[in-house]
C-alpha cells in the first residue's frame, strides 16, 4: 500500500509528518482525544480552502473529518491519525482517513454503504435502521456520496495492524 511506501521517506515538520513518492504526497497528523474532531476539521477546512473547493463542499467534508474523529476517540485504540493523500504535480488534495490501532472493523464496512431498499414486512430490518448506533456511519456514506470505505492498515506510530475509514475529498 502507498503508506507503507512512502512511510520510509517520512520528513516530520510542525503540525504532521510528510511523505511522498512520485506524484504522490501524504501528510499526516497525531490527533490528540481531546481535540480530535476540532483539530480534524481544521485540517480539512484548511486544505480544501487552499484547493478553492466550493463553502458548501468543504463544510461537509469538515463534518465528515469531524465524525470520523469522534467516532476514534469514542471507539477506537490510540493513536489516532489523520492522513491525506494529495495527488500529481498540484499536490490537491483527494483523500482523507482517519486511521487507529484497533484492527476490528467490525459493521463499519456495512454502515458506509447506502441504506438497503426495506419491505414493509421485514419488521427487523426496519428496526436495525432506526438503531441510534451508526447514525453517523451513515452520514458519511452521504456527505460522500457513497465515496468513503473501511480498511485495514497500520499506522506510523505503532505496530501492527489497524484500520482506517477514509472518504474522498473530490
Amino acid at each position: 500500500m502507498l503508506w507503507r511506501t512512502v512511510a520510509a521517506r517520512m520528513v516530520v515538520e510542525p503540525g504532521g509528518a510528510t511523505l511522498g513518492v512520485g506524484p504522490w504526497t501524504a501528510r499526516v497528523w497525531r490527533l490528540h482525544p481531546a481535540r480530535a474532531e476540532r483539530r480534524a476539521r481544521e485540517i480539512v477546512r484548511d486544505l480544501l480552502v487552499r484547493a478553492g473547493v466550493p463553502e458548501d463542499g468543504v463544510n461537509d467534508l469538515e463534518l465528515v473529518a469531524a465524525e470520523l474523529a469522534a467516532n476514534g476517540v469514542q471507539h477506537a485504540e490510540p493513536p489516532l491519525e489523520m492522513r491525506v493523500l494529495f495527488a500529481g504535480s498540484s499536490r490537491r488534495p483527494v483523500w482523507c482517513e482517519i486511521a487507529d490501532a484497533d484492527p476490528f472493523l467490525g459493521r463499519v464496512p456495512d454502515l458506509l454503504r447506502p441504506p438497503p431498499v426495506l419491505d414493509g414486512d421485514d419488521l427487523d430490518a426496519l428496526i436495525d435502521t432506526l438503531s441510534t448506533d451508526g447514525r453517523g456511519l451513515s452520514m458519511v456514506h452521504t456527505l460522500t456520496s457513497g465515496h468513503c470505505a473501511a480498511y485495514p492498515t497500520t499506522t506510523l506510530s505503532r505496530p501492527g495492524i489497524g484500520k482506517a475509514i477514509g472518504f474522498s475529498l473530490l
